[in-house]
């Protein structure tokens, strides 16, 4: 597993964000678009914090700010 953070830019105002532990790029971007209902996975830019720690999968953080 590893950490992610996952961004998403909407309208170019506002700027959402989730911080997850999950096994792909592609299994964090789908949770970012479970968690916060914004866009669809290919919207979501994903980058990985940490690698190797303990899952299970599952959202850490989340929220939005405007941009």
């Amino acid at each position: 597993m590893n950490k992610f953070t996952c961004t998403l830019i909407a309208g170019g105002e506002d700027f959402f964000y989730v911080t997850l532990i999950a096994e792909t790029a592609k299994q964090a971007r789908d949770l970012a678009v479970a968690e916060t209902k914004k866009g669809t996975p290919r919207d979501w830019n994903a980058a990985v914090l940490e690698r190797e720690v303990d899952g299970p999968a599952r959202v850490l953080d989340s929220g939005s700010r405007e941009a």
